[in-house]
């Protein structure tokens, strides 16, 4: 694995075609962007040049809530 930041921030909508994403785990929190009452879904991501992160994904808007 590659320690270069991946350059995905908050707000973003999750693109899981544009990185190999990894379904990594479950968070309790709701999401900041809309008003659905789902739980969010983390992922470890990884970019074509090996870059990776972990981002916490609404499963409803899709945008990104944060990265841990």
């Amino acid at each position: 694995m590659n320690d270069t930041p991946l350059s995905i921030y908050t707000g973003q909508i999750f693109r899981p075609y544009a990185w190999k994403a990894n379904f990594d785990m479950d968070f309790s929190s709701g999401c900041i962007y809309c008003d659905s009452d789902a739980s969010l879904k983390g992922y470890a991501v990884e970019d074509e040049q090996g870059a990776t992160a972990k981002v916490a994904i609404c499963p409803s808007c899709q945008k990104i809530n944060a990265r841990y």
